[in-house]
């Protein structure tokens, strides 16, 4: 019986820990994704690329440099059209998970986007990488990932459907 009492307690003790490191790196990945939402809404290409994942694209031959300069670009058109986030809100972060060695986190958001006199509304959601065991994080924009893609973003993905996704456009008020 004493030793049940002591594989209980034990097992309720390690639950815990695993409740408390779980909340840890979810505070975390919000923290660096909060860091990434400023930068793209000051529309700062080096500050958004630093916290930009960029393994998988470099993988397919798109090296950090050609990044920059896309993100550079992309900024300095929204900024001569006057484009600004009119809103850019992170949701609860999905609990996060280990595959092939880093841990990813989903962290779903919703942004409007005005620009051209179109505001551009988007539900998405961003997928957090840590290679330190969720003490920082970069980040890939989940928008276009299709569940038959997404083992090329995370390998040895194994987790059920992926956060949802709409996008709406709309004139400028």
């Amino acid at each position: 019986m004493n030793r049940q009492i002591k594989l209980l307690v034990t097992s309720m003790l390690l639950c815990s820990a695993m409740q408390v490191h779980a909340t840890d790196l979810a505070a975390n990945a919000t923290r660096d994704a909060s860091q990434l939402v400023r930068c793209m809404k000051e529309f700062d290409a080096a500050c958004t690329t630093g916290l930009t994942y960029t393994k998988s694209l470099e993988d397919h031959g798109v090296s950090r440099e050609q990044l920059i300069a896309g993100v550079s670009n992309l900024y300095k058109q929204l900024k001569s059209m006057h484009a600004n986030y009119l809103r850019f809100d992170l949701g609860s972060p999905l609990p996060p998970f280990v595959a092939l060695g880093k841990t990813y986190i989903f962290i779903p958001y919703e942004m409007v986007l005005s620009a051209g006199g179109q505001d551009t509304s988007l539900k998405a959601f961003f997928i957090g990488v840590s290679v330190d065991s969720g003490s920082s994080w970069t980040f890939l924009d989940g928008e276009k990932l299709t569940e038959d893609r997404v083992n090329q973003v995370i390998p040895g993905y194994q987790g059920g459907p992926l956060p949802p996704v709409s996008m709406t456009q709309s004139a400028s008020k």
